[in-house]
């Protein structure tokens, strides 16, 4: 995983190096606005590689250490996980294939996970005042919830960006603030689904 991570970064640097020099070129509106989302993009999926190197590092650390994690904490880690993964492929996909339909899907998620994160701490924070979980287990469990946390972050950004870049305004804030704002029926009907979709049971 980190010789990947390492790989990742090469590519980041070469390809921020690359694009700035081919800017100072006349280019058509076409290729102006594919460097504009490169340029815009590329750190977050290189810090998308560190966080995944980070949660890698975890599951050494559960492993090495032994640490046991109560059934609960397993369930929710395994929802938010699929969660996390559904989010990383959308932004992917989405990216590669210019979809702006799938990155609209994203922020809804976004905004999901960071819900179940901050619902997630505060059971693990009762589980160690229970007993059921350990300390350790209690560190892990919440590096755990920031990397993911961290993850869905950048893959908005990857989507937002998209979508600030084609309406020709990159302000990338002030259209994620106008989306929270707003929230439509298309917001609410993705956020509803995926609330659905991953549900923790109390």
């Amino acid at each position: 995983m980190q010789f990947i991570e390492e790989i990742v970064d090469r590519y980041e640097d070469r390809l921020g190096t690359y694009l700035l020099k081919i800017t100072k070129n006349e280019l058509n509106n076409e290729q102006n606005e594919s460097i504009g989302k490169f340029l815009h993009t590329i750190n977050d999926f290189e810090r998308i590689s560190d966080h995944a190197v980070n949660i890698a590092e975890a599951a050494k650390e559960i492993y090495e250490k032994e640490i046991d994690f109560s059934v609960d904490a397993e369930h929710e880690l395994h929802v938010l996980g699929n969660a996390v993964t559904e989010i990383a492929t959308m932004a992917i996909d989405a990216f590669l294939n210019n979809d702006l339909q799938l990155a609209e899907k994203i922020e809804p998620l976004e905004e999901l996970i960071d819900s179940l994160c901050g619902e997630l701490k505060l059971h693990h924070v009762q589980r160690l005042k229970d007993g059921v979980c350990s300390l350790n287990s209690g560190f892990v469990f919440n590096d755990i919830l920031n990397n993911y946390e961290r993850v869905a972050d950048h893959c908005s950004n990857i989507a937002v960006a998209m979508i600030a870049l084609e309406s020709d305004t990159f302000d990338t804030h002030e259209y994620l603030e106008s989306v929270k704002r707003l929230k439509n029926e298309t917001y609410d009907k993705y956020f509803n689904a995926y609330s659905g979709k991953y549900m923790i049971e109390n």
